[in-house]
């Protein structure tokens, strides 16, 4: 007899959070009812939008001189047109870069580093090519490290290795937030 009072108690307990589960999940739904997903690169299916993918192939990216400013430049351009022909130029790509290698564990008894690490940072500019005006501007910075040895050609190995790091995660970087412009603002 004790036991059916309690569960009596509990399914009536379970009921008004069962209510007010249901209350919650109703509420939730109508505040979100306006939210939509549209995809990043992909067209939306609209005949105006000409896609976020066809004005990032636009972009011309001026070369870049040292060789992590290369491998950025090459890592940029195959994130804006994927490996395909360059369009015809909508947007110029400016940018100011600043690379830089410091010393992270230098031991009192080798006078040598035991770790290096290497940063790229990038300040950009996306600028409209037919009225000059500048469209968006940040800046995007990567580390990465690597292991000094006594070995040289380990060492130069290792430093290209952590160059082409940094230069291809600025770059996916930077080709997010392209995109993600692009997308916010269909008609720029």
């Amino acid at each position: 007899m004790w036991s059916s009072e309690i569960v009596r108690a509990f399914r009536a307990r379970g009921t008004g959070r069962r209510l007010a589960t249901a209350v919650g999940l109703s509420v939730m739904l109508a505040a979100t009812g306006g939210c939509q997903v549209k995809p990043l690169y992909g067209n939306v299916g609209l005949a105006a939008d000409e896609g976020v993918q066809a004005r990032l192939a636009s972009i011309s990216v001026p070369a870049g001189g040292t060789q992590s400013l290369q491998q950025f430049v090459r890592e940029l351009e195959f994130r804006l047109r994927g490996g395909a022909a360059p369009a015809p130029t909508r947007y110029r790509f400016r940018y100011i870069t600043n690379d830089r290698s410091a010393s992270l564990a230098v031991p009192v008894t080798l006078d040598e580093p035991t770790a290096i690490s290497v940063t790229l940072g990038v300040d950009f500019a996306l600028i409209d090519a037919e009225t000059d005006l500048t469209l968006l501007t940040g800046s995007s910075f990567a580390t990465a490290s690597y292991d000094y040895s006594s070995q040289r050609f380990a060492n130069t190995r290792a430093a290209i290795d952590a160059q082409n790091r940094v230069a291809k995660s600025v770059a996916q970087d930077v080709a997010n937030r392209l995109a993600a412009y692009f997308a916010a603002n269909p008609g720029s």
